[in-house]
């Protein structure tokens, strides 16, 4: 994780974004407060778990499917059953 103050942020804006996409995380910090940057990849995966953990049912789904043999599973066909997350949480 990086830590910089918002100067040196705003100077070296290009560095920190490439770091950023790079799987660091940035915070940058001000007066004010500070701010976490992510990459869009790694808050797509923050919301996706997210969504999973608001599903009450989703650890004993886990729970199940790691109890059943790999023969006797079901397969998920993103065809037809594309999975929805939702923009908004």
């Amino acid at each position: 994780m990086v830590v910089i103050d918002l100067i040196r942020a705003r100077k070296d804006l290009r560095k920190v974004i490439e770091q950023v996409l790079n799987n660091e995380t940035a915070v940058i910090t001000s007066e004010k407060g500070n701010v976490v940057m992510i990459s869009e990849s790694n808050w797509e995966g923050i919301k996706e778990t997210l969504y999973l953990m608001s599903d009450p049912d989703f650890p004993n789904d886990i729970l199940e499917a790691r109890s059943t043999p790999l023969s006797e599973r079901e397969i998920w066909n993103p065809h037809v059953c594309p999975a929805r997350i939702p923009d908004r949480l």
